[in-house]
Order: structure tokens, then C-alpha cells, then sequence
């Protein structure tokens, strides 16, 4: 991926995709999000948080990472500040989102798309267990 918008759209060869788009990113965040509401640990954190407005959060999700990916400028806030004060957060949840951020783009991307987008996930988990809870990852 380069600093300027990834590769426009094409179909995905062997079930994978090799190009990030807003499609795509789309169906990331609702396998991602789907799977977090069922994990063992993540769940009991995000589902009493998000009840009612897990909709809501997914098109943030998504305005989010097409921000992130494409440069599309889709979102605006402060995602560290939602973060403040959850019941349940802590530096491991971070390592279990990581790893299942990671099982969801493997399930989606080629390789070289799968690696640079949880290359900036683990930049955004890195900087958010920094500032909630003083530690580098």
C-alpha cells in the first residue's frame, strides 16, 4: 500500500482480495465485529458497551478504516476517547482484538494487503495502551 489511495477495486482471486476498498472494508468490519460480539474475552467487553448501537459503531468502524486505508476523510473523532473508563479494558484485550483483527484480514486479503493493514492496527493498539494505560506494546 502507498501513501496515496490503495489500488482501485477488482474481484478477489482465490476467495482473497488484492485491493482495499470501501466494499471490502465493509464486509472487514462486519466479519470483525460479528466475531467480536461471540469472543470469550472481547465480547463481555464490547457487547454490554455497544448494546443498542452496535449498527452505529460499525459505520464508524467502517467511515474509520476508510479513512485509515483509503484517505477518504470519512471519519471524524476521537477514537482514543471512547476508550477511556470501559469496564473490562485492559493491555490483554488488545492482544486478543490483534489476534482476531488478524484472523479476519487473512480471511479476506492477499498477504502484502493483510500485513500492511494489521501493521497499522497494532500502531493504533500500540498508542492506545500507551495513553490508557501507560504501557508500550
Amino acid at each position: 500500500m502507498s501513501d496515496a489511495a490503495v489500488a482501485p477495486a477488482s474481484e478477489p482471486r482465490g476467495g482473497l482480495h488484492h485491493t482495499v476498498d470501501d466494499e471490502n472494508i465493509a464486509i472487514l468490519v462486519e466479519r470483525f465485529y460479528a466475531a467480536v460480539q461471540k469472543h470469550p474475552t472481547l465480547g463481555p467487553v464490547f457487547n454490554p458497551r455497544l448494546e443498542g448501537r452496535w449498527d452505529r459503531h460499525m459505520s464508524q468502524m467502517k467511515d474509520f478504516w476508510s479513512s485509515v486505508l483509503l484517505r477518504s476523510g470519512r471519519y471524524s473523532g476521537y477514537p482514543l476517547g471512547a476508550h477511556f473508563g470501559v469496564p473490562g479494558m485492559a493491555p490483554e484485550r488488545f492482544d486478543d482484538w490483534l489476534v482476531l483483527f488478524r484472523q479476519t484480514l487473512d480471511e479476506l486479503y492477499e498477504p502484502p494487503y493483510a500485513d500492511a493493514i494489521h501493521t497499522m492496527a497494532q500502531q493504533f493498539a500500540q498508542r492506545f495502551t500507551g495513553a490508557l494505560f501507560g504501557q508500550e506494546r
